[in-house]
């Protein structure tokens, strides 16, 4: 049938596309505001770019990620106009070297990278999420967390230690960005959600033209997430947590 991705029918003029599935986004996980581009490096690219242009991203040493495809963060970062300024160690980062890399001229935002496809064990120390928000709050800097994979649903009781949107949400972050395939189980997309006063400057962006999503994107994104609404369903409907949930 007809698409209506950027036409507000109720009020009869244009509209938005990021609506059809900001409001389920915004049920679903808390948050002020979300947006939808094509891939999590889109919206990290994204992010990094209205948020940082010009200025410095402090990030730990030891969450300097290399994601799918050979892209790492700091070629990202660097491509999106902002500098890294990496603090502590590769195994311990401590909350006392964010507070002293901080610049009031340079400090764009303070960043945190979920490592998902790797663990740094032994003699190993970093600073939550929780803690990280607090010194942002502190120092009236944005903390943007990277995620990775945004696991929807808690898989504690299936052996899946993954760190869940909600906690994510919950904690104060500023921005969140994940991908909306991988463990939500959705399309290819990259999500983000976050404070509203943010998230409307990321829908400003220039780049946010380029690298918006089509309406099949959008389209199967909605019924995923509107499945997610019965988390008892989702464990059942959804292929991804079908799968990890299934007793062997």
């Amino acid at each position: 049938s007809y698409s209506n991705l950027e036409y507000d029918l109720t009020k009869g003029s244009r509209g938005l596309r990021h609506t059809h599935v900001e409001y389920i986004l915004k049920k679903l996980t808390g948050s002020e505001a979300a947006m939808v581009v094509n891939n999590n490096a889109a919206a990290t690219m994204l992010t990094l770019s209205a948020m940082g242009y010009g200025k410095e991203m402090i990030v730990s040493r030891g969450e300097l990620v290399e994601i799918g495809g050979s892209f790492r963060i700091p070629d990202i970062m660097m491509q999106s106009g902002c500098s890294l300024k990496e603090v502590g160690a590769t195994n311990k980062t401590k909350l006392s070297d964010y507070t002293l890399a901080i610049d009031e001229e340079k400090t764009a935002a303070l960043m945190k990278v979920h490592t998902s496809n790797y663990k740094i064990v032994g003699f190993t120390e970093d600073v939550s999420l929780e803690n990280l928000v607090k010194l942002g709050k502190e120092k009236s800097l944005p903390v943007i967390y990277d995620m990775g994979s945004g696991l929807l649903v808690n898989l504690s009781k299936f052996g899946v230690s993954e760190p869940t949107v909600l906690d994510a949400m919950k904690s104060g972050i500023d921005i969140a960005l994940f991908s909306g395939d991988k463990l939500l189980g959705g399309p290819q997309c990259g999500i983000i959600l976050g404070k509203t006063k943010y998230i409307d400057k990321l829908k400003k962006h220039p780049l946010a033209r380029a690298l918006r999503v089509d309406k099949m994107t959008l389209s199967s994104l909605e019924v995923t997430l509107r499945t997610y609404l019965d988390q008892d369903k989702a464990l059942y409907e959804i292929p991804t947590l079908k799968m990890i949930t299934s007793l062997p």
